[in-house]
């Protein structure tokens, strides 16, 4: 396993150690969205080494996503976040070099932002809100904030393995 490899596995488990596996998979796309949009503000300033550095956060956090997946437990749904993962980290590291990089890069963001906020209606936590002048995520007040319930048929977090305890 290389070092990266390791580090991701370590956030993931850090971050299942202190909060729900579904709090804890939001936790991470906010990280994900976050190294993106410092990613387009390097590469916007010409600072391309930092933007490859956060690129490859981006990049290192949904591989952790993806060898957390239990494809046993998730069937078709992991299955699913299988390959969206594998092509994000695909589109990531082929768009670098593009002239048209941070308007591909904020593609990918916004498309990740609407998976994250499925998982964060889920967790019951509030939908991904941009401010301007922050990377972070801002929760959103009133009547669009409130998730909807949560169905049993909805995304079962114990197909992310590592985030509950049990292998695969």
């Amino acid at each position: 396993m290389n070092s990266r490899m390791g580090q991701a596995a370590a956030a993931y488990r850090q971050a299942a150690a202190s909060v729900h596996p579904t709090v804890a998979v939001v936790k991470l796309y906010d990280a994900t969205l976050l190294a993106i949009s410092q990613a387009i503000r390097a590469r916007e300033a010409s600072q391309f080494e930092e933007c490859f550095v956060k690129v490859m956060r981006a990049a290192t956090i949904l591989r952790g996503l993806d060898h957390a997946l239990d494809f046993a437990k998730g069937g078709a749904v992991a299955e699913r976040l299988h390959r969206v993962y594998k092509g994000y980290i695909l589109a990531l590291h082929l768009s670098y070099g593009k002239p048209d990089v941070v308007r591909r890069y904020r593609k990918l963001h916004d498309s990740l932002v609407e998976l994250r906020d499925a998982w964060a209606g889920i967790a019951g936590m509030d939908a991904f809100v941009r401010q301007e002048g922050s990377d972070a995520p801002t929760p959103q007040t009133g009547a669009l904030a409130r998730p909807r319930p949560v169905r049993e048929s909805d995304m079962d977090p114990s197909m992310f393995f590592g985030l509950t305890g049990s292998g695969p």
